[in-house]
């Protein structure tokens, strides 16, 4: 508390001692292109100098220069000729200058401008324009990101993604600096709705699959680094489309130029997609997000930002029936079941943040930061299931061609129950800053976390097939599988810091960048202390300055947060320790021109070793943790990239992935011999190993009339690893089928920048209105997302799929005004 206190104090100093500190000049304006749209991602730098930013969606953007001197600002964007401006303002002096970019059809790779502190960090920055325009049902920026070497997600109905042969639970993701958490007891794509990003509030998007800054947290696989728009004059945009729908405003409140705002409000329902299920049923799910921005100015110098979000998913499911086909062309089987029951969910979360910026000067700026997020979760059900499965005829010549024939191989029930309630609390405090000094960027934060969980559990299932679930002898008790019954109540506190500068220098060789940082975590759950080194360099050569390459090497921690503590039964593990991941990437990227136009190739190479690993076990989304430190292993793989404009004008990419991943465990207090001797374990796949992944994102339009556009999706990703039931990852030796999936949109703009209307025509308002019909697995394809295990009366296992959706038709329009 005293030194909160002091922070306090310090920062109030700062609120009434601004206006000691002279008035800086700035730079302002929009950034077009030939025909009057807004560029975004243009980069703004002054020339022989480290100040640099870039355009927002509205191709705003704001430079703060040093007064009284004559500077050459530079504009550049990919594609587009540069253009320079010579600029010099007196101290307060405001300026507005506003720039058209010309498009060039030849490349000139002497005058282009990168962005060395973002591309040298391993970020990767992606357009948000792309967002809106892939199509599919996992739209959104987790959906763009599934296009992007590294990046794997077996299931289109969930926002959760794979990193290198990471889990769901080893991402970061920040919105305008605050840490992001997904709910605890979600299980299943179905249940899951909206993510917390909401695409139409977003400015920048800033993706590393390995190898990231000191500045980034405790996780072991990626960061996805979010930041809202500032807002600067009026604008909105409307949704609409047969799965979802969603506004949002921004603009200057009552008439100040200090205030600004940013809103957005989102409400899903994926009742159409899920009815392409096989499990037929009520299905009624509804989510809702609300999240609102605002920035004020208090002066120069000074803003304070305010982050709020509330979201509310309620789920409830009433199956019927299930008919499933599954096996080989010449055993084929069909399994139903007929279903009692319901299930309810609902998932409540709040977050706010509020931000103090004080830029101190042109190269020095602080930041404090408080957040509080709470997340209220209930899952309710109890489903019975009767099946029976059969063999189904395969003889063209019968009438029982392709129906059930024949006795049932089985037939059984079973029972799933659960009231799990759970309640989690957390909130920090956090202070980060930035100082610039010639060829050097420091960087340090510290942060103060405290967490309050509860959690209540109690779930069960009954199988009796072929009755052997029912008791011989009176006395005798009915056994539930996988009973878990626990009450947990958990409290803990974590400390953080790093320190992190960027260096960079040229000699006869070209351009180097030396970014060395380290990282500090103190947990009171386990009073466990790490400390995380981490580092990259980067070389641009002199005499090929379109080629850049880049090394980076860290010691990766993460420190359990509480599903990592919880085994199967419910109970908590006081001795865990946090896993351990140590980085090596190797990287570049070429630019060249080809056709006449522009293109970019992207390659990585990497190895992570693994220590003291929790290994877990996937179903559908739901992670259930062996809760102990019992594994080592390892991941290694290569990444690659082409982007560019294959069609002119327009980008689309392409990714190919290739990856290994395989634990072994250490020890395993299930399995001892005769001699009380634990046995030596060999290598085995991890969950999320998946050799082969490749995506395809394309766009195109007709060349005499570019108002007609098609955008593709394409994704393979190679089979997951399986196995039975109650048994030893060692038992999980099958994969699943390769994940094979198409979307495809067509889209006609209705209003655009050559529209014109009358003075009373409403429609002279918007900027632009697209519609768009896509077609959802355009190959009809039976994606596989799980299993489940039938035995027969000779007590044979039958793995049977869980089908992911069929082929469906959505139509969307989207109007920005």
């Amino acid at each position: 508390m005293k030194n909160l206190l002091l922070i306090l104090i310090f920062f109030s100093t700062l609120v009434y001692g601004i206006n000691l500190n002279a008035d800086e000049p700035v730079v302002y304006g929009y950034v077009y292109n030939d025909y009057g749209d807004p560029l975004e991602m243009v980069t703004v730098a002054v020339l022989n100098t480290s100040i640099g930013t870039t355009t927002d969606e509205t191709g705003y953007y704001e430079l703060k220069i040093e007064p009284g001197k004559e500077h050459t600002i530079a504009y550049s964007y990919m594609g587009y000729k540069r253009k320079e401006k010579q600029v010099k303002l007196s101290p307060g002096q405001r300026k507005k200058k506003d720039i058209t970019l010309e498009y060039r059809a030849t490349f000139l790779p002497d005058v282009e401008i990168r962005d060395d502190k973002t591309f040298s960090t391993h970020i990767t920055r992606i357009d948000p324009k792309h967002v809106q325009k892939l199509p599919g049902p996992a739209s959104g920026v987790e959906g763009l990101l599934r296009t992007f070497p590294g990046v794997s997600s077996a299931s289109e109905l969930t926002t959760q993604y794979s990193v290198r042969g990471g889990s769901f639970d080893e991402n970061l993701v920040y919105v305008n600096g605050i840490e992001i958490y997904r709910p605890f007891l979600i299980r299943s794509g179905e249940q899951e709705g909206l993510s917390f990003v909401n695409s139409d509030l977003v400015s920048s998007i800033n993706f590393s699959a390995g190898g990231f800054d000191a500045q980034y947290g405790d996780k072991m696989a990626s960061v996805l680094d979010i930041n809202y728009k500032t807002p600067q004059e009026f604008g909105g945009s409307v949704t609409m489309s047969l799965l979802e729908g969603s506004m949002h405003l921004e603009g200057k409140a009552f008439n100040s130029e200090n205030l600004g705002y940013l809103i957005g409000v989102r409400h899903k329902s994926n009742q159409y997609l899920l009815s392409t299920l096989d499990v037929e049923g009520d299905y009624n799910p509804s989510f809702t997000d609300v999240q609102a921005f605002f920035t004020y100015k208090l002066n120069n110098r000074l803003s304070l930002d305010f982050l709020g979000n509330y979201s509310l998913n309620n789920y409830y499911f009433e199956p019927e029936v299930q008919e499933t086909s599954f096996g080989h062309f010449d055993d084929p089987r069909q399994l139903t079941i007929y279903f009692d029951g319901q299930e309810v969910d609902r998932f409540e979360t709040t977050l706010g943040a509020l931000s103090l910026n004080y830029d101190y000067s042109n190269d020095l700026s602080l930041q404090l930061i408080s957040s509080a997020c709470q997340s209220d979760e209930n899952e309710t059900f109890d489903i019975l299931g009767q099946y029976r499965m059969y063999e189904v005829g395969t003889d063209f010549g019968e009438d029982d061609f392709g129906e059930p024939v024949g006795r049932p191989l089985a037939a059984g029930t079973f029972l799933n129950h659960a009231r799990n309630y759970l309640n989690a609390i957390v909130w920090n405090i956090e202070h980060k800053g930035m100082w610039e000094q010639e060829n050097n960027l420091l960087r340090w934060g510290i942060k103060y976390q405290h967490e309050d969980i509860y959690d209540r559990l109690r779930e069960w299932t009954l199988i009796d097939s072929a009755g052997y679930s029912i008791p011989t002898h009176p006395e005798d008790k009915i056994i539930l599988n996988d009973f878990v019954d626990a009450n947990i109540n958990l409290t803990s506190n974590r400390f953080s810091g790093y320190i992190q500068n960027n260096y960079e220098f040229l000699n006869d060789y070209g351009k180097f960048e030396f970014i060395g940082g380290i990282r500090a975590n103190y947990w009171d759950f386990n009073n466990q202390l790490l400390i995380s080194p981490r580092t990259t360099l980067l070389y641009i050569p002199k005499n090929n300055p379109n080629l850049s390459l880049r090394a980076s090497a860290g010691l990766y921690y993460q420190p359990p947060f509480y599903r990592e503590l919880r085994d199967m039964d419910g109970n908590l593990n006081k001795n865990i320790k946090a896993q351990e991941s140590m980085h090596f990437v190797l990287g570049g990227e070429y630019d060249f021109v080809a056709w006449n136009r522009p293109f970019k190739f992207t390659s990585e190479i990497y190895y992570k070793h693994f220590d003291n690993l929790i290994p877990y076990d996937f179903d559908n989304v739901r992670i259930r943790y062996h809760a102990e430190n019992k594994a080592k292993g390892y991941a290694t793989g290569l990444d690659l990239r082409i982007h560019g404009e294959f069609v002119p004008n327009i980008d689309s990419w392409a990714s190919l992935s290739l990856m290994k991943t395989e634990e072994k465990r250490t020890f395993d207090n299930q399995y001892k011999d005769a001699q009380n001797n634990r046995p030596e374990f060999d290598y085995t796949p991890r969950p999320t190993d998946q050799l082969i992944n490749f995506s395809l994102y394309f766009q195109d339009f007709l060349p005499r009339n570019p108002s007609y556009q098609v955008h593709l999706g394409m994704f393979y990703g190679s089979g997951l690893p399986f196995g039975p039931p109650s048994t030893d990852r060692q038992g999980d030796t099958l994969r699943m089928p390769p994940y094979r999936r198409v979307d495809i949109g067509f889209s006609k703009q209705l209003i655009g920048e050559n529209s014109n209307f009358s003075l009373e025509n409403p429609l002279r308002h918007i900027e632009s209105m697209w519609i768009t019909a896509e077609i959802f697995n355009l190959l009809q394809i039976n994606n596989t997302i799980s299993y489940m295990w039938i035995k027969d009366v000779q007590n044979r296992q039958y793995a049977v799929p869980n089908y992911l959706t069929r082929r469906l038709l959505n139509v969307k329009l989207i109007a920005r005004f």
